[in-house]
C-alpha cells in the first residue's frame, strides 16, 4: 500500500514544528493529534501545508477564543472544545473528533487549575 505524498510531507511538517518545541507540551499534544486526524483524513493533510499554518498559531488562535469566554480573567476549554478550535483554525471539517491516548507526559494533579494568564 502507497502512501500519500501530501499526507507524508504533512506529518513530516508536524513533526518538525514538534521537534523545534520539544519542551512544550501543548505542541506535543496539538501534533499528535494533528498527525492522527491526517493519517485517517486525507483531507487534513492539505490544511496542514498551508504554509502559514502551524501548532504555535494554533495555540494563539485558541488563547483569542479564551479571552473571548474569560469570566473574571479565567476560562477553561473541555479537551474537544480545545481540539475543535484546532481544526476550526486549520480549516479541517471532521464528523467527529477522536482523541487516542499518546505518549505526552502530564503532571499529574488532584486539580486542574490553569488561568487565562498563564497562557499570556
Amino acid at each position: 500500500m502507497e502512501r500519500n505524498p501530501k499526507k507524508i510531507e504533512a506529518i513530516e511538517k508536524l513533526k518538525n514544528e514538534m521537534n523545534e518545541h520539544k519542551e512544550d507540551s501543548y505542541v506535543q499534544e496539538i501534533g499528535q493529534f494533528l498527525i492522527q486526524q491526517t493519517e485517517r483524513n486525507e483531507n487534513t493533510a492539505k490544511a496542514i501545508l498551508i504554509s502559514d499554518k502551524t501548532i504555535k498559531k494554533s495555540l494563539e488562535a485558541m488563547k483569542n477564543e479564551a479571552k473571548k469566554k474569560a469570566v473574571n480573567g479565567f476560562a477553561m476549554f473541555t479537551p474537544d472544545e480545545g481540539f475543535a478550535l484546532v481544526l476550526k483554525y486549520y480549516d479541517i471539517k471532521i464528523e467527529r473528533i477522536e482523541v487516542s491516548k499518546n505518549n505526552v507526559t502530564v503532571k499529574n494533579s488532584s486539580r486542574f487549575d490553569v488561568k487565562l494568564d498563564d497562557f499570556l
